[in-house]
């Protein structure tokens, strides 16, 4: 009988594209790498792509790339096309679960990583097709960097100035201004404890992969009359494997290590349960973005100490969900409530140009149209040569 990995899809609303996890069934076991490291405190110069991804440089087998970092992600995981391009065998089949289903995996033992001062060897990855993620965020994916960095160091991120500080646990110090909070062990991932609007606090998963500030399971949301009955706007949640409802609303305030913060928005999402790690709440990059953070994950710890140079909470304000596909953004699906809706965009449109500027395969280095103030009208010209201006609403 074929083995399984479960591919767990980070938390995804329609503002924020899938993030994606990786993670062994209790059936399959993979073996530690040996870690060394080059240096006992490292530092890493990363890109905040769109706001809502930390990749940083590093080396899979001698060739350099760039790594996506997810706390949520028990195994590193490869692109399958990536893994080809530089030599990568192929391995041993598995089924991994995404958010939308079943698909097909492999494990690839003896692979060396170097990443943060850190040299990784007799690694074991696993490889899938990353490219339906890779389309939701608009950028290469190829390669997810998981537990075994975070397990082994101290990851310091200052969002100021796009920078980690991978530390040993030896060498590590917290800062004096940081709260030490303690984490709870789900399965190979943590959980963190968050007071939602008041109540008392619920374990969620901590999730560095996730784009968004937080999703909560309908097991938690649905029981809430103060949660369900807030205004929302129709959403989708998912990426491998296909989408699934949600909604997307601001939470009025979360509490997480002593500090309250305001008008959270969130993805409550239609299913779920407060069990699972794949579907329970869920504490994603932005959230974790108005603290300076520490991530002691290898002693089931994190530092937190709120920033004062905080950027407000980015949002999504058009109302759609969009795939970079070389030279077109394809609309994968609009909100019913949305002010793209209401401007006569429609699923299946493909925009080639965003006032002007026509779009293409680096579409995302520059600003994102969608995350503009309120207010702003924003010109659209579609594959067919019409356009459309949808002027950007707070439309939850």
């Amino acid at each position: 009988m074929r083995k399984s990995i479960v591919g767990l899809l980070a938390a995804a609303a329609l503002v924020v594209p899938a993030g994606i996890a990786v993670a062994q069934a209790q059936e399959e076991r993979l073996a530690p790498p040996k870690v060394t490291f080059l240096s006992e405190e490292h530092m890493v110069p990363f890109e905040l792509f769109r706001g809502n991804r930390v990749v940083a440089p590093g080396k899979i087998n001698g060739h350099a790339t760039q790594m996506i970092l997810d706390t949520g992600a028990s195994a590193t995981t490869v692109d399958r096309a990536f893994a080809r391009s530089i030599g990568l065998p192929e391995g041993r089949k598995v089924d991994a679960r995404g958010a939308g289903g079943v698909v097909e995996a492999e494990i690839v033992p003896n692979v060396t990583l170097e990443v943060g001062g850190m040299r990784f060897e007799n690694m074991t990855v696993a490889v899938m097709d990353l490219q339906p993620v890779a389309r939701a965020i608009g950028r290469p994916m190829n390669i997810v960097l998981g537990r075994e960095f975070f397990n082994s160091a101290v990851v310091s991120i200052d969002w100021g100035s796009n920078r980690l500080r991978v530390s040993s646990h030896a060498a590590f110090k917290p800062a004096a201004a940081s709260t030490a909070v303690a984490l709870t062990k789900r399965g190979p991932f943590n959980t963190i404890p968050i007071a939602i609007a008041g109540a008392e606090p619920i374990p969620a998963l901590l999730d560095l992969g996730n784009g968004g500030a937080l999703s909560l399971p309908r097991s938690y949301w649905g029981k809430r009359a103060d949660l369900s009955g807030l205004r929302y706007a129709e959403s989708r949640l998912g990426g491998v494997g296909g989408l699934h409802p949600a909604r997307v609303a601001l939470i009025p305030s979360v509490q997480l290590a002593g500090t309250t913060v305001s008008a959270v928005p969130a993805t409550l999402s239609d299913s779920g349960n407060d069990e699972d790690p794949e579907k329970m709440a869920n504490v994603g990059i932005g959230l974790l973005k108005q603290f300076h953070v520490d991530l002691d994950l290898g002693r089931d710890r994190i530092y937190l100490a709120p920033r004062k140079d905080a950027s407000p909470f980015d949002r999504d304000r058009s109302g759609t969900r969009l795939d970079l596909a070389g030279d077109r953004l394809k609309v994968a699906f609009i909100s019913p409530q949305g002010p793209a809706k209401a401007a006569g965009l429609k699923e299946g449109d493909e925009i080639v140009a965003v006032d002007g500027r026509k779009v293409t395969a680096d579409y995302y280095s520059r600003s994102d149209w969608t995350r503009g103030p309120a207010g702003e009208a924003v010109t659209l010209e579609r594959a067919d040569g019409t356009k459309v201006t949808v002027t950007l609403q707070d439309y939850y």
